[in-house]
C-alpha cells in the first residue's frame, strides 16, 4: 500500500513538474485573429488561429471600421504607418497574406509584431523592406525559404525565419475511392498555360471530366465544403509553383503553397512539379513530374493504371501528418520565439 501510495505522490509530482516546465518554457506570445480581419477567405490564416488557441496562445483583437480599414490602407500606401512602443504583454504573431500592412493598424503602433509573410515576391521587396524597418521587426517568418534568406541578408538585425505553408489535414475527405472520384483532373487557381494548353482539347476528346477556371477570377468551388467535397472527387490536381505560373510576380522564388498540403489531405496524386523546399521537407519528392512532351499520355496512364501512384498517395498522406501540418508549425514557432525571448530579447 505505501508503494502505491508513494508511486502516486510521484506521478502527481512529476505531472506538476511537467506542467511547470511548460509554463516557463512557453514563451510571451499573442496572436492576431484573422476573424478580425476583411480576409476571412484566406483558409490558412484561420487554420493558424485554430492551431494557435490549440496551443494555449491568448488571442488579439483588432476591430476595424469600413472607415478605419480605409484610411488604413490609405496609410500604409503612404510608408507613414509606426511602431512607437512595445507593449509588455509580449509581441503578437500575425499571419499577412501577400502585402496587407493595413490589417495592423492601429494596434501595431504600441505592439511588437511577429509578421508570418505569405506571398512575399520580389516585386514587393521594397515594400516589405520599408514596413520590416518601420515597425521595428525583430523576427519575421516567411513561407518561401528564398524570400527569407533574401531578408536574412538585407536585414541582418532582423532574424527571418521559413516556414512553410501548411494545411489541417482534419478538415479534408481522404477516405473516398479512387474508383468513385468523378474529377479526373482538377486545376484549381492558377494554371500553367504552358501545360493547361496541352491537356485541354485531348481530355475533352477523351471525355475526361476537367475542372479549370474557364474565366480569369472565376470560383471552382463557392466555399469551404464545396472545395473540400471537390478535392475528395478529384483523382489528379495539378499543382506548379507560382514561378512558372506567374514569374512576372514571383520571379525565380519557387516556394511550396497550400494547394500542395490540400491535395496530399484529400488523397489526390499530385502531377505538376514540386519545388526543391518541398522536397527537402518530405526527404523525397512526393510530386509526379510532367513528362515533357506526353503531357496527355501521362495523364491517361495515371488514369488508367493508378496502382503505382496510389502507393506514392499514401506515403504523401503519412509524411503530411509529420511535417505537413498547422500544428506543427505553431510547435515550431513556439521554439524560435522561446529562444529568442531565452536570448534576453525581451519587449522594450
Amino acid at each position: 500500500m505505501a508503494s502505491t501510495e508513494g508511486n502516486e505522490a510521484l506521478s502527481a509530482n512529476c505531472a506538476t513538474e511537467m506542467r511547470a516546465a511548460t509554463r516557463r518554457t512557453r514563451p510571451r506570445l499573442r496572436y492576431l485573429e484573422a476573424t478580425d480581419c476583411p480576409l476571412v477567405g484566406n483558409y490558412p490564416l484561420l487554420n493558424i488561429d485554430r492551431a494557435m488557441e490549440q496551443a494555449g496562445i491568448q488571442a488579439v483583437r483588432n476591430r476595424q471600421s469600413r472607415a478605419v480599414a480605409s484610411v488604413a490602407r490609405a496609410l500604409s500606401r503612404l510608408r507613414i504607418i509606426r511602431n512607437f512602443r512595445r507593449s509588455s504583454a509580449g509581441p503578437v504573431f500575425v499571419g499577412l497574406m501577400s502585402f496587407t500592412e493595413s490589417r495592423v493598424v492601429p494596434i501595431s503602433c504600441w505592439n511588437e509584431f511577429i509578421p508570418y509573410c505569405f506571398d512575399c515576391w520580389p516585386n514587393l521587396y521594397d515594400r516589405w523592406m520599408s514596413f520590416f524597418k518601420r515597425q521595428r521587426i525583430r523576427l519575421a517568418f516567411f513561407s518561401a525559404r528564398q524570400s527569407a534568406r533574401y531578408f536574412a541578408a538585407a536585414l541582418p538585425n532582423m532574424r527571418s525565419e521559413w516556414l512553410p505553408e501548411a494545411c489541417d489535414p482534419f478538415e479534408y475527405s481522404p477516405s473516398r475511392p479512387w474508383q468513385e472520384r468523378d474529377i479526373d483532373v482538377l486545376e484549381l487557381g492558377r494554371k500553367y498555360d504552358h501545360f493547361h494548353n496541352k491537356i485541354r482539347e485531348p481530355l475533352v476528346k477523351a471525355n475526361r471530366l476537367h475542372l479549370f477556371e474557364r474565366v480569369k477570377g472565376q470560383i471552382i468551388f463557392p466555399d469551404k465544403d464545396g472545395l473540400i467535397d471537390g478535392y475528395a472527387r478529384s483523382k489528379i490536381s495539378i499543382c506548379f509553383p507560382s514561378s512558372q505560373t506567374h514569374p512576372g510576380r514571383s520571379g525565380s522564388v519557387e516556394t511550396v503553397t497550400f494547394r500542395y498540403f490540400q491535395s496530399m489531405a484529400s488523397k489526390c496524386v499530385i502531377l505538376g512539379h514540386a519545388p526543391q523546399e518541398l522536397k527537402e521537407l518530405f526527404g523525397y519528392n512526393p510530386v509526379v513530374e510532367v513528362d515533357e512532351g506526353r503531357e496527355f499520355e501521362q495523364i491517361e496512364s495515371l488514369l488508367s493504371s493508378p496502382e503505382p501512384s496510389c502507393e506514392l498517395v499514401e506515403s504523401n498522406y503519412r509524411r503530411l501528418m509529420e511535417v505537413g501540418t498547422w500544428k506543427a508549425r505553431v510547435d515550431q514557432i513556439l521554439d524560435v520565439v522561446s529562444q529568442q525571448q531565452a536570448r534576453g530579447e525581451e519587449p522594450l
